[in-house]
């Protein structure tokens, strides 16, 4: 959190005050302003209901200048006339600014991320911000470099991506290109797949360009004059030779630079792409990263895992006949979607898997194919790819992809093979270590939340009969994923926990833990994602050793109940974690060493600044003072030395005058 960003908001759209809080990548919310969900970012919310701002809308003023309409400011509404957004062109969604007079309506999201800075941050430094403009042929405006940090739906002319971080664009026409496309070579000599002639980047006014690897339609795209060969931006730039073997790797890297296949007369050739590459493996039809097989004549492209395929496999699910590869118009036998394509067929049954699902169920047995249990689902269910399809598993509520159950009476009873293999009598889980848990259909109690994450219980729940406890069968299979210096047994993450009848403290900051944090739920330890980033040792202004990061520390010289901290001079909790120096007995709060950051905590700090810059002013003051009156001392001495001096000079001068007289 940056200096002047407020811990507490009060926003117009919600009742509450809304908190500051920097959230994880695992953390997902929908913004109730732009409307997108999102992870990983800063946000305000309310912690009393599910309302979450990202940071920059909630900062958003309600009326703003948009330089893509300079003539009347627009300001926030919920009501146009207008079906779609006057920059990205596409359908309205969450809230708007709006022009009244002109009926113009502009996302939030497409406004913010187009938004000039504030004008004394725009001329703060005049000479860089001129560098970053730059002349682009493809448009008429010069484009500045800017960052589109909120989210939003505008789209790079060059590319069809959404935008983010550095882009180059015009604000006024709401033209924007990715930073990579807007840099990208006006001409590319000796492309991978076209080395004969040079391509030559163009633009359209309308989407014309039909790349021949990823079949999109494309504003922008290289052209070779000669042939018409057309590449999109974003395959073109993203092929590249996969870099050479050294010697040492060659006799362990199974990668071969060029392979004959049997799918494709030609020869294949080893390419490498970026992770933006849009195109897909013509056997699985899965998205192409990394490392693929192509032949740079008919553009087949296959991952090396797909490469490995034999013309006909003897296929677990159908182990009475061969499966052979061809294409044919096919109803997969494991995911029941008809598709003309790469297939396996059996020639002999009507039994056939398209790649993908033949992959993916290699090592499936034919007993598998179905799923008869009453004590997962009332109906049969069958064995299939479950790819695409939005339903969650019924036992673990998570999302479904790869192989799954499904009931073809119920079209929401999916089960992931994993979990519809768990056993009935589950081994001892980190969730509860103590006692075997019992795999229940129904809860044991209804009445009772869940022991984890305190939400009320319902369908498959782990239980302890000896504890009395239930847990979400979810909540149970939890990973462990994070293992911290403050804690002996590892963290499970919560995105959020019913904190209505039961508190969860985070033993950091002590505040409590509602949403986005690690837990070991059986010592109810807690750790907000905010509050993890304690560094196990500190060196502090305050003193003159390296302070340790100590889960607890009990004064012995002092009462339990009167421990103090050396830095702010209050009580303390003897329980609650400190930064300690062992060799000076010293302690301190974590948040006297490490400032949370909010404005409220700012000024303790400074005040706790201030009061030690007294102190220490007041020692000084002291000394100077005992200088002071030791030197006012010497003087006094030396005045009585002084005076006896005098006195005795005095004396015998007299002395002196007296004897003169008699003689």
């Amino acid at each position: 959190m940056t200096a002047n960003t407020p811990r507490l908001l009060r926003h117009p759209f919600h009742e509450h005050a809304l908190i500051f809080q920097e959230l994880s990548e695992s953390f997902r919310f929908e913004c109730q302003i732009c409307g997108f969900s999102s992870k990983g970012v800063p946000a305000y919310h309310c912690i009393d209901c599910e309302f979450f701002l990202h940071k920059w809308c909630a900062e958003l003023p309600p009326e703003i200048q948009h330089p893509s309409h300079p003539q009347h400011p627009l300001v926030f509404s919920t009501s146009s006339w207008n079906l779609r957004c006057y920059g990205c062109r596409k359908a309205l969604r969450g809230k708007w600014y709006q022009c009244f007079d002109c009926r113009i309506d502009l996302h939030v999201g497409c406004a913010a991320a187009t938004l000039p800075p504030p004008e004394e941050e725009e001329h703060k430094d005049e000479q860089k911000h001129e560098e970053e403009m730059i002349e682009h042929f493809a448009h008429d405006h010069p484009l500045a470099s800017f960052h589109a940090d909120a989210p939003n739906y505008i789209e790079c002319k060059a590319c069809g991506e959404g935008i983010s971080g550095r882009v180059y664009g015009c604000r006024a026409c709401i033209f924007v290109l990715h930073e990579s496309c807007a840099l990208a070579p006006r001409e590319i000599m000796n492309h991978p797949f076209h080395p004969q002639h040079p391509l030559t980047l163009l633009v359209n006014s309308k989407p014309s360009f039909r790349c021949e690897i990823c079949g999109s339609r494309r504003l922008f795209a290289y052209n070779c004059n000669e042939c018409g060969f057309i590449l999109g931006v974003n395959c073109a730039v993203s092929i590249m030779h996969p870099p050479p073997r050294n010697d040492q790797s060659c006799s362990t890297d199974d990668r071969r630079d060029h392979i004959h296949h049997f799918s494709d007369h030609h020869q294949l050739t080893y390419f490498h792409a970026k992770l933006e590459f849009p195109a897909t493996c013509r056997f699985c039809r899965e998205g192409i990263s990394g490392d693929f097989y192509c032949c740079p004549d008919c553009l087949f492209l296959l991952h090396p895992s797909c490469s490995k395929l034999t013309q006909e496999i003897v296929h677990p699910l159908h182990p009475d006949h061969p499966l052979i590869f061809q294409e044919d118009r096919l109803k997969c036998s494991l995911c029941s979607s008809y598709l003309y394509d790469f297939v396996f067929k059996c020639e002999e049954c009507p039994f056939g898997l398209h790649v993908r699902c033949a992959l993916q169920s290699l090592s499936s047995r034919k007993e598998e194919l179905t799923l008869d249990s009453e004590f997962f689902h009332e109906h049969p269910m069958s064995l299939r790819c479950l790819k695409g399809c939005k339903s969650v598993c019924i036992v673990c509520e998570g999302p479904v992809k790869g192989l799954g159950y499904t009931c073809e009476i119920c079209d929401c009873a999916v089960i992931h093979k994993t979990c519809a293999e768990l056993p009935r009598e589950s081994e001892r889980q980190p969730i509860h270590p103590q006692h075997l848990l019992l795999l229940l259909s129904k809860p044991l109690d209804k009445s009772s939340p869940c022991f984890a994450c305190q939400e009320s219980s319902g369908g498959f729940t782990f239980c302890c009969d000896y504890c009395k406890i239930q847990f979400h069968a979810h909540c149970a299979m939890r990973r462990q994923t994070l293992k911290h210096q403050r804690h002996e047994h590892s963290l499970s993450y919560f995105d959020k926990i019913g904190c209505e009848l039961y508190s969860a403290q985070c033993n950091v900051c002590y505040d409590d833990c509602r949403i986005d944090f690690y837990r070991c739920v059986p010592c109810n330890y807690n750790l907000h994602f905010s509050c993890m980033s304690l560094p196990p040792s500190v060196k502090h202004e305050f003193h003159f050793h390296p302070l340790v990061l100590r889960d607890r520390v009990v004064d012995e010289y002092y009462d339990y109940k009167e421990q103090y901290c050396d830095v702010c001079e209050t009580l303390r909790n003897p329980e609650h974690g400190v930064y300690y120096c062992e060799e000076c007995n010293y302690d301190a709060h974590i948040d006297c060493v490490i400032p949370k950051g909010d404005l409220e905590r700012g000024r303790q700090m400074k005040d706790l600044m201030l009061k030690l810059k007294l102190k220490q002013l007041d020692k000084d003051i002291s000394i100077a003072e005992a200088k002071m009156e030791e030197l006012k001392k010497k003087w006094e001495m030396s005045m009585e030395e002084l005076e006896e001096l005098k006195k005795k000079k005095r004396e015998l001068s007299g002395a002196m005058e007296a004897e003169l007289d008699r003689a």
